[in-house]
């Protein structure tokens, strides 16, 4: 309500002065969903606003954030309503860095116990990836799946003159981005030396045939019942008198030739 003129004879000059007006600029979190901080902004009706609010979206920018809208307008002129603030909303949030791990698994086997002749380590190994997405603000990581199972094949021990492996072979080994490195030994043991074969034992010859036997006759002593003779024995009295015998019946016949 303008004021009562103190003279009503004369022109009252009357002087209207522009009305604060206040408001302010949130920064949010979109990812959290916090209010970062807000800054109060004032001035008189109709006069622009000297806030900007560039700077504050370029340190946010700095620890990892982006923008996602900027609420405050470019040219603010403050309102001529005394009632309601004029508030404004800044959105940001997290930046989300993508990357690629890359992880091998390796598979060591071991020889031992050969001494010159232990073979060298035998190693395999097999690579998986997988997609990680890493808060900028916060520095957590988000990890995909690793790429598919992978297999070492079997290995077969190799084979030393004179030792013997305790395995024979390293089976076939399955594994995934999440195993870890494989390690196997193989020991070898010298084998036991050989023994010799021992010879036959030579066979005892046969007794000598003697003159006038048979090379058949077994040397058996047969007694003969009753006497307790044996068979040799009796063989030579009975060829001793059938010689007796031939020798008298030549001699008769000799004297019988002269006397005729």
């Amino acid at each position: 309500m303008p004021p009562t003129p103190s003279d009503i004879g004369k022109d009252t000059t009357i002087t209207y002065t522009a009305d604060q007006q206040n408001g302010s600029v949130s920064y949010v979190d979109d990812t959290t969903g916090k209010t970062l901080k807000t800054d109060a902004i004032s001035g008189t009706t109709g006069s622009k606003s000297s806030y900007s609010t560039s700077g504050n979206i370029a340190g946010y920018k700095k620890h990892g954030y982006e923008l996602v809208t900027d609420g405050y307008p470019a040219a603010l002129t403050f309102d001529n309503d005394d009632r309601t603030d004029q508030n404004f909303t800044v959105h940001l949030k997290h930046q989300n860095i993508q990357s690629t791990e890359a992880k091998t698994v390796t598979e060591t086997i071991h020889y031992q116990g050969a001494g010159n002749q232990t073979p060298a380590d035998n190693t395999a190994q097999v690579a998986f990836t997988r997609q990680v997405s890493t808060d900028a603000v916060t520095g957590e990581k988000a990890y995909g799946s690793w790429s598919a199972d992978q297999s070492f094949d079997a290995v077969t021990s190799p084979e030393l003159k004179g030792y013997t492996a305790d395995k024979a072979q390293i089976d076939k080994q399955t594994v995934n981005g999440d195993s870890k490195d494989l390690a196997f030994t193989v020991t070898y043991t010298k084998n036991a030396p050989t023994k010799p074969v021992n010879p036959s034992q030579p066979t005892t010859p046969a007794k000598p045939v003697q003159a006038g036997q048979s090379a058949g006759t077994n040397f058996v002593d047969h007694r003969l019942p009753q006497t307790g003779e044996t068979d040799q024995q009796h063989m030579t009295l009975s060829g001793l008198l059938l010689l007796a015998m031939s020798s008298v019946l030549g001699l008769f016949g000799m004297t019988k030739q002269r006397k005729e």
